[in-house]
């Protein structure tokens, strides 16, 4: 983690791309809850991310599901990258990105 770290910048949004590289769509409270993250922080680095471009935000209900960009122009290299990564991580860091997926709760408003 130190390596990727060193390279993106933070390591919130070094998880948060983790994650993202494993389940391909998320949304933030589903990052809070698995990766044991301030809510305000992965708002944070989402925004930076989607200001960016290397992810964009689908509106689903009441919910916000960020995915990576497709036009994004290093998306393969990027996702190359973070598959390695993840692959160099220690096997109890590792189980953290590959727990089951959460399903969005439904809304009964």
């Amino acid at each position: 983690m130190k390596s990727l770290r060193s390279l993106i910048g933070s390591t919130t949004r070094a998880k948060i791309l983790l994650y993202m590289s494993v389940y391909k769509e998320t949304y933030p409270r589903e990052l809070t809850i698995n990766l044991k993250l301030p809510l305000f922080g992965v708002q944070t680095q989402l925004k930076n991310l989607l200001r960016g471009g290397v992810v964009k935000v689908k509106k689903d209900a009441n919910r916000q599901m960020f995915s990576f960009n497709p036009d994004y122009e290093l998306k393969k290299e990027l996702l190359a990258l973070l598959k390695k990564s993840l692959q160099c991580l220690p096997e109890r860091d590792r189980a953290l990105y590959l727990k089951p997926k959460m399903t969005p709760r439904a809304s009964r408003k």
